[in-house]
C-alpha cells in the first residue's frame, strides 16, 4: 500500500531565523549542562533559561542546528532533544515558546523534526526525536471522536511521512520502529485517521508483522491492540481481526527470542481493555490462550511469565462473562497460579532469617495469589464464581495429597484466597480442619502459610472460626504457638491472633489468658525488637477483648509499659514500638476503667505529646497515627475526666487541618522521593480549567486521623467540648473544600454536625444558628448551581459523589442542631434544592441510559453500568435524607411547605410498576416522615401504607427492609389499629420464612430484614394488643423465636430492650406458664449482653434481672444453657452485684 496517498497541505514554513553565533554557543551551553561541576550546571541552566525567554526562536533554532550537525557528541544531541522536548511542551499556555514562533516558525519546526527523524543515524538521538514528533502531534491534532477525516488538517504533513518510513523496507530497521512507535503514540489523537483509512492501516500493520526486525514486529503488535483500545464501536474493531493471526505468530516468535524486552512490551500491550477482550474473546481460546499458558508456565524469565498471566487475567476482567465461556480458559488460568503458588525457595534457612514484617514473598507466589483473588472476584460479579470453585475442589485436594512443602503451602494459599467468596459453612469448616491440620507441620514455611490462612478466615468468616466449638480447638493452638522456635512462624502465628482474638467472645477466651500472658511477659522484656512489637499488640487485643477481666494485670503490666515508654521517647529507630505501646496502654486503660487509669493518665498522656514533638520527625512517622487513636480511647473511656488534656492536644491536632493537596509542576515533582505514595486528583476551577493536583499518602493520612480524632472528642465529651467549639469550628473550614478524599470531608461535616450538638447541650442557640448558617452558606450553593444549569447540560461537571457527601452534611448539621435554626424560608429552599438535585441525577440517569441504549447489547456492559451507577443511588438516597432531615428538625414547618413536594415524590415512585431503586427512595421518604411527623402524617397514608405493607414481602431485600422499618413506625399510631392484624401475620410470615433459611455471608440482609420486622411485630403487640388478640400468642411465638437479633444493632438494642421490659414485667406471653420461657429468654439475653445489640442500660437491667432471680432459681435456668453461655452468666452475676 502506499501510504503517500493521504491529502497533504503545502508546506508554509519559514526558516528560523538565529545569529551566526548561536549554534556554536548552544553547543557551549549543551556541553556544559552535562558537566558535574554544580557551579557549571547552574551557569548554564539560567544562560539556557534567560535564551529561551528572551530570544526563543534564535534558541529553538539553536537546538535544531547542534541536533543536525554531525559533529556535536551524542550526549550533546541527547541534552538538546530534551530540551527542544521542553520547548515544543505546553503549547496552549499563555506566553508558551510554541505560540512565540509564529505560524512561519512552527511550521519550520514541523518539518525540520521530520527530517531530523528520517536523518539522524543515531537510535538514542533518533528516540528522542521520536518522541518529540509524537509530543507535538499530540498536541497540535484535536479530532472529535466522531469525525473521521483522511488527515489531521494541523500537521498535514505528519502521518503520511511516518506511514512512509514504516511500509520503506530501503530505511533502517531502528528508523522504521521509531517512526512505528511514534504512530503507536499518536493514536489517542490520530486514532480516527486510521480507522478512516482502515484497508491502508490494515495494509501497513500487515507489512510489520512480516518485517525481519522484532523491535518492528513488536510495535506492530502494540499499535494494532492499543488502537483496538481507542475504538468503542464493534463494528470499527471488526475490521482488523484478520490481523489476530500475525498477532500470535509475533507473540510466539517475540517468546522465543534471547531477550525479553519486546515480549514484555507486547504482553503488556495485551492487558485487556473492555474493547481489547471484546476484540479477542471469539478467537482467544483457539489462538492466544495456548500461547499464553505455555509463556506464564515455561518462559525462562519469570518478569515475562507474570506479563502472560497478567494478560490472561485482565482480558477476563474486561469481559468476565465472555471469557467465562471461552473453553478452557477458567482451568488455564488456575493451573498457572497454581504453578506460580509452588514456585518457593528452597533455602529455608535465609526464608527463616528474614524478619516477618519486612520480609517478601517471591513474586511469581503472590503474583499467583493475586490473580486467583481477582479471577474469583470478577466471576462473582458476573455469577460464574461456582465454576471456578468446581475447578478448584481437585486441584486443593491434589496439592495436599503430594504432601510436599511447597504443594501443602500452595493448598494453603488458595485456601486464603478463595475463602473471602465462599459462602457455604460446611465448606469453610472443611477448610478449616485442613488449616488445622497444618499449624504444628515439620516445615515452618507451611506452619507460616497456615497461620496466615487462619488469619485470613478469622476476618472473612469471624462467626464460624471464633464458634464455641472451634474456639475449643483453636484457642490452645494459639498458646501452643507462642512457642515456635522459628521467629518468622511465630511473627505470624501472633498476627493472626491480632484478628481471632478480636472476634472471639472472651469467656471461650478467658481460660488461656493466664498461660498466653506468662509467655508474652517473658516476650516482652527479652525478645527481639519484632517480637517485642507483637507481644504489645498480642496483650492489646487480649485487654480490649476481657474488659475488666484483665484488670487483674494492670499493676504488673503497667509500670513495665511506662518504662517501656520512657526507653523509647528518644529513639528514632523504634517510633513504631513506642507506637504500639501506647496503643497497648490506651486499651489496658479501657478494660480497667477511668477510676483505676486516672492515676497514669497524666504521665501517659504528657509522654504521648511530649512524642510527636521530638524535632526532625519523618512525614510518616507511625508514633503520630498510633498517639491520636489511643487519645480517642482513652477520651472514650475517662469522658469528662479527659477534659484537662484536650488544650494541650487539640492545637497540635487542629494544625493538621491545614494540610492540603498541591498543584502538579516541576516544583512538586522535585520535591517527591522515589518510594514516596501520593493521590492524584483533577480539579475544575470556577474557570473550567482542569487542574493535577497531588498529595502525599502520608499526609493524607495525618489529615484523615486528625479529623477522626476531633470527631470522637466531640462526640465523647458531649456540652463539655463547648470551650473548643469556635476554635474548632474555625479550623475545621478548611477541610470543607478537601477535594481528595471524601471520606475526609464527610467526617469533617459530621464533626461540624456534631459541634451544633454540643452547642445546643449547652443552650447556645445563638451560636448552633451561627454554626448552621455558615454550614448552609458554604454548602448550599453546591445544590443551587446543579439546578440552576441542570444536570444534563452540565454533565461532565456533575460531581455526583461530592454532592452526596453535601447531602449527607446537612443532614448531620440540621439533625444535631434540632429546632428553630431555620425559617420558614430555608426551609423551603433546602427542600427545593433537594429535589431538584434529585431530578437532575434522574435525568442523568436517564440520558446515561438511553445512550447506552443505542449501542449494541453486550452482557458485561450491563454489569460494569451497574457499578458506575450506584454513586448516582446514594446521592439520591442522600438528597431524600436530607428532606427527611427537615422533618425531623423542623416538622411544623415542614408540614407548611414541604409536605407537598415530598407526597409527589413517594406517590410517584411507590407504585409498583416504578423500577426497585426509585420505589426505595419512596419508602425512605416515607420512613423520615413517620418517624418525625407521627399523628401530622396520618392523613396522607392511604397514598403510600398500603402498598407499603405489601413491600414487607418483596423478594428484594432492599425494600422490605424499609417496608419493615416502616411498618414499626406506623404501628406507634393508634390510627394503625385497622392494619394491625394483616400486617402482623405478613411480618409473622416473613421472620419465619427468614430465620428458617440456611446461614450464609448472603443472607445477613435478609436476616436485617427480620430484624426490622421484629420491631415491627413486637410495636403491634404492645400497641394493638386488643387489635391482634386472636392470634396473639401465635405471634408472640413467633417473636420470641426470632431473637435475637442477627444483623441489624440498632433493631438489636429496641428488641431487646422491649424483651428485657416484658419479663420484667413477668409478661406471660413471653415468660410463659410458670416461667416456661425463661430459659430460652435467658439464653438471649445472655447472649447480647455488652454486645452491640444491647445499650447499656439494658445489660445494666440484664444484670439485674439475674440477680433477681436468685442463687437457686439461676441454677436451674444455668443447667438448659450452654457452657459458654454459663460462664457468661456467671460474668453477669459478679459485675451485677
Amino acid at each position: 500500500p502506499d501510504p503517500t496517498h493521504l491529502p497533504v497541505a503545502p508546506s508554509r514554513a519559514r526558516p528560523l531565523r538565529e545569529p551566526p553565533s548561536m549554534a556554536a554557543e548552544m553547543v557551549g551551553t549543551l556541553r556544559a549542562l552535562l558537566q558535574s561541576d554544580k557551579w557549571t550546571r547552574t551557569t548554564a541552566e539560567k544562560t539556557f533559561s534567560d535564551a529561551r525567554q528572551q530570544q526563543p526562536g534564535a534558541t529553538v533554532a539553536g537546538l535544531f542546528q547542534a541536533l543536525a550537525e554531525p559533529s556535536v557528541e551524542e550526549p550533546v544531541k541527547e541534552q538538546a532533544a530534551v530540551l527542544l522536548r521542553q520547548c515544543l511542551g505546553k503549547l496552549r499556555n499563555e506566553g508558551s515558546t510554541w505560540s512565540q514562533l509564529g505560524a512561519p516558525g512552527q511550521g519550520e519546526c514541523r518539518a525540520k523534526l521530520l527530517l531530523l527523524l528520517e536523518a539522524e543515524p543515531s537510535d538514542k538521538v533518533r528516540r528522542k526525536v521520536a518522541d518529540i514528533v509524537q509530543s507535538l502531534g499530540n498536541q497540535l491534532i484535536d479530532i472529535e471522536d466522531d469525525e473521521r477525516p483522511n488527515n489531521a488538517q494541523a500537521w498535514p504533513e505528519l502521518m503520511p511521512k511516518l506511514m512512509t518510513i514504516v511500509v520503506d523496507g530501503s530505511q533502517t530497521v531502528g528508523l522504521r520502529a521509531d517512526a512505528l512507535w511514534a504512530v503507536k503514540e499518536l493514536l489517542s489523537s490520530a486514532w480516527q485517521i486510521m480507522v478512516a483509512n482502515t484497508q491502508q492501516t490494515l495494509g501497513v500493520l500487515k507489512a510489520c508483522f512480516s518485517a525481519p526486525s522484532e523491535a518492528v514486529r513488536c510495535y506492530a503488535g502494540q499499535l494494532l491492540c492499543e488502537l483496538i483500545d481507542q475504538l468503542e464501536r464493534k463494528e470499527d474493531r471488526s475490521n482488523f481481526v484478520v490481523l489476530v493471526e500475525d498477532l500470535c505468530g509475533t507473540l510466539k516468535t517475540l517468546a522465543e527470542s534471547a531477550d525479553n524486552a519486546q515480549i514484555n512490551a507486547l504482553l503488556q500491550s495485551l492487558q485487556g481493555t473492555p474493547a481489547l477482550a471484546d476484540f479477542l474473546k471469539d478467537c482467544f481460546g483457539t489462538h492466544l490462550l495456548p500461547l499464553l499458558s505455555t509463556i506464564a508456565k515455561s518462559h525462562k524469565e519469570e518478569d515475562t511469565q507474570r506479563l502472560a498471566l497478567e494478560a490472561m487475567v485482565s482480558l477476563a476482567e474486561g469481559k468476565p462473562k465472555a471469557f467465562a465461556k471461552v473453553p478452557n480458559f477458567i482451568q488455564a488460568t488456575l493451573e498457572v497460579c497454581i504453578t506460580f503458588l509452588c514456585r518457593l525457595d528452597d533455602d529455608l534457612d535465609s526464608w527463616a532469617a528474614e524478619d516477618d514484617d519486612s520480609a517478601e514473598d517471591e513474586e511469581n507466589y503472590t503474583n499467583g495469589k493475586e490473580v486467583i483473588d481477582r479471577l474469583c472476584k470478577c466471576m462473582k460479579a458476573n455469577d460464574r464464581l461456582p465454576q471456578i470453585m468446581e475447578m478448584l475442589k481437585p486441584a486443593i485436594a491434589g496439592l495436599f495429597q503430594v504432601g510436599g512443602w511447597k504443594e501443602t503451602v500452595a493448598g494453603l494459599a488458595v485456601l486464603s484466597t478463595i475463602v473471602e467468596y465462599i459462602e457455604d459453612e460446611e465448606m469453610v469448616v472443611q477448610m478449616l480442619g485442613a488449616i488445622k491440620a497444618q499449624l504444628k507441620a515439620s516445615s515452618p514455611r507451611v506452619r507460616h502459610a497456615a497461620w496466615s490462612a487462619l488469619a485470613q478466615f478469622s476476618e472473612d468468616h469471624s462467626e464460624t472460626v471464633t464458634s464455641e466449638s472451634w474456639a475449643a480447638e483453636l484457642l490452645p493452638e494459639f498458646l501452643a504457638g507462642l512457642d515456635d522456635p522459628c521467629e518468622r512462624v511465630l511473627s505470624r502465628g501472633m498476627e493472626a491472633f491480632q484478628f481471632y482474638g478480636s472476634e472471639v467472645e472472651r469467656e471461650l477466651l478467658e481460660p488461656y489468658v493466664q498461660g498466653m500472658m506468662e509467655k508474652l511477659g517473658q516476650k516482652l522484656q527479652g525478645a527481639s525488637l519484632p517480637i517485642q512489637k507483637k507481644t504489645i499488640t498480642y496483650i492489646a487485643v487480649l485487654a480490649g477483648q476481657m474488659e475488666d477481666g484483665f484488670a487483674v494485670y494492670y499493676p504488673p503490666l503497667m509500670p513495665v509499659l511506662k518504662q517501656l515508654v520512657q526507653s523509647l521517647l528518644h529513639k528514632s529507630e523504634e517510633r513504631t514500638l513506642l507506637g504500639k505501646t501506647f496503643e497497648c496502654i490506651s486499651l489496658l486503660a479501657a478494660a480497667v476503667g477511668p477510676e483505676v487509669f486516672r492515676a497514669d493518665a497524666e504521665v501517659i498522656m504528657e509522654a504521648m505529646i511530649q512524642a510527636t514533638q521530638v524535632p526532625n520527625l519523618p512525614a510518616n512517622d507511625p508514633v503520630k497515627e498510633y498517639m491520636l487513636q489511643a487519645s480517642q480511647r482513652i477520651c472514650a473511656m475517662m469522658k469528662g475526666a479527659f477534659l484537662p488534656f484536650v488544650p494541650h492536644i487539640l492545637p497540635g491536632v487542629l494544625e493538621k487541618f491545614t494540610l492540603k493537596p498541591k498543584e502538579w509542576g516541576q516544583d512538586v515533582a522535585g520535591q517527591l522521593g522515589d518510594d514516596d505514595e501520593v493521590s492524584l486528583s483533577l480539579v475544575t476551577g470556577a474557570d473550567g480549567t482542569t487542574k493535577v493536583m497531588i498529595m502525599s499518602t502520608s499526609e493524607m493520612e495525618e489529615l484523615s486521623n486528625a479529623v477522626c480524632c476531633v470527631h470522637t472528642f466531640v462526640d465523647e465529651l458531649g456540652k463539655d467540648f463547648a470551650p473548643f467549639v469556635a476554635q474548632t469550628a474555625q479550623a475545621l473550614l478548611l477541610v470543607f473544600d478537601f477535594s481528595m478524599d471524601e471520606e475526609v470531608r464527610d467526617t469533617a461535616f459530621e464533626t461540624w454536625g456534631l459541634l451544633c450538638q454540643c452547642a445546643r447541650g449547652n443552650n447556645q442557640i445563638s451560636m448552633v444558628a451561627e454554626l448552621v448558617q455558615e454550614f448552609l452558606k458554604r454548602i448550599l450553593p453546591k445544590f443551587e448551581k446543579v439546578g440552576a444549569t441542570g444536570a444534563v447540560a452540565e454533565a461532565q461537571g456533575f460531581d455526583t459523589e461530592g454532592l452526596k457527601t453535601a447531602a449527607d452534611g446537612v443532614k448531620a448539621c440540621l439533625k444535631k442542631a434540632g429546632p428553630g435554626v431555620l425559617n420558614a424560608q430555608q426551609v423551603q429552599h433546602i427542600c427545593q434544592v433537594a429535589l431538584s438535585t434529585l431530578n437532575a441525577s434522574l435525568k442523568l440517569r436517564d440520558a446515561d441510559e438511553a445512550q447506552k441504549r443505542s449501542k449494541p447489547a453486550d452482557e458485561d456492559d450491563a454489569v460494569a453500568d451497574e457499578d458506575g451507577e450506584e454513586e448516582g443511588v446514594l446521592l439520591r438516597i442522600a438528597c431524600c435524607e436530607m428532606v427527611g432531615a427537615l422533618a425531623d428538625s423542623h416538622a411544623d414547618l415542614f408540614m407548611q411547605h414541604c409536605i407537598g413536594p415530598a407526597m409527589q415524590l413517594v406517590t410517584t415512585f411507590i407504585q409498583p410498576s416504578v423500577r426497585f431503586e426509585d420505589r426505595r427512595l419512596a419508602l425512605f421518604v416515607v420512613c423520615d416522615m413517620l418517624e418525625s411527623l407521627r399523628e401530622k402524617i396520618v392523613s396522607q397514608w392511604p397514598q403510600f401504607l398500603p402498598q407499603m405493607l405489601q413491600d414487607v414481602l418483596h423478594q428484594s431485600p432492599g425494600l422490605r427492609q424499609p417496608a419493615c422499618y416502616g411498618t414499626s413506625l406506623a404501628a406507634r399510631e393508634g390510627a394503625f389499629a385497622p392494619y394491625a392484624l394483616a400486617a402482623a401475620q405478613t411480618l409473622s410470615q416473613m421472620i419465619t420464612e427468614t430465620r428458617s433459611a440456611a446461614k450464609k455471608k448472603s443472607q445477613k440482609p435478609a436476616q436485617a430484614c427480620a430484624d426490622n420486622a421484629l420491631s415491627a411485630l413486637a410495636e403491634i403487640l404492645t400497641t394493638h394488643q386488643q387489635a391482634v388478640a386472636a392470634g396473639e400468642a401465635q405471634l408472640w411465638g413467633v417473636w420470641l423465636k426470632g431473637l435475637p437479633c442477627q444483623a441489624d444493632d440498632e433493631e438489636g438494642v429496641k428488641n431487646h430492650r422491649t424483651l428485657l421490659r416484658l419479663v420484667q414485667a413477668e409478661n406471660p406471653q413471653v415468660v410463659g406458664d410458670g416461667g416456661a420461657y425463661l430459659p430460652q429468654v435467658l439464653s438471649i439475653l445472655v447472649d447480647v449482653y455488652k454486645t452491640g445489640m444491647a445499650d447499656e442500660e439494658t445489660s445494666k437491667g440484664i444484670g439485674q434481672l439475674v440477680v433477681k432471680l436468685g442463687p437457686q432459681r439461676l441454677e436451674q435456668l444455668a443447667g438448659q444453657l450452654k457452657e459458654k453461655q454459663r460462664k457468661k452468666l456467671l460474668r453477669i452475676h459478679k459485675e451485677a452485684q
